[in-house]
């Protein structure tokens, strides 16, 4: 299994941190690798989420997700150098990645 790395700022951090469920938060607060599968799956879960629960459209979820796609894309790119919308395209539907991956998340400073 590939590990990736990256480096996010105190805001990114937070927003990832508030997009992943409280057991992959806890691996990112202790700084562990975490199954790129699980994580992007949370992270696209947590965007679609206000459609999923009824009151609201994709469109709109979309437009007020500016920060999140924008990180989704950024991590993606790491993954996919070719298409950072790879993830993103996916948003509502059932997660499809063939790699076989884990991040390392680390905190600038």
């Amino acid at each position: 299994m590939k590990t990736y790395q990256v480096s996010l700022n105190g805001k990114q951090y937070g927003m990832l941190e508030k997009m992943l469920c409280s057991s992959r938060a806890g691996q990112l607060a202790k700084n562990q690798h975490i199954n790129g599968y699980e994580l992007f799956s949370d992270m696209l879960n947590e965007i679609y989420l206000p459609v999923a629960d009824g009151w609201s459209t994709l469109e709109i979820t979309l437009e007020e997700s500016v920060e999140e796609l924008h990180l989704l894309r950024m991590m993606t790119k790491i993954i996919y150098p070719e298409n950072e919308d790879y993830f993103v395209e996916q948003i509502g539907k059932h997660l499809q990645c063939e790699k076989d991956f884990e991040f390392q998340i680390n905190l600038k400073c």
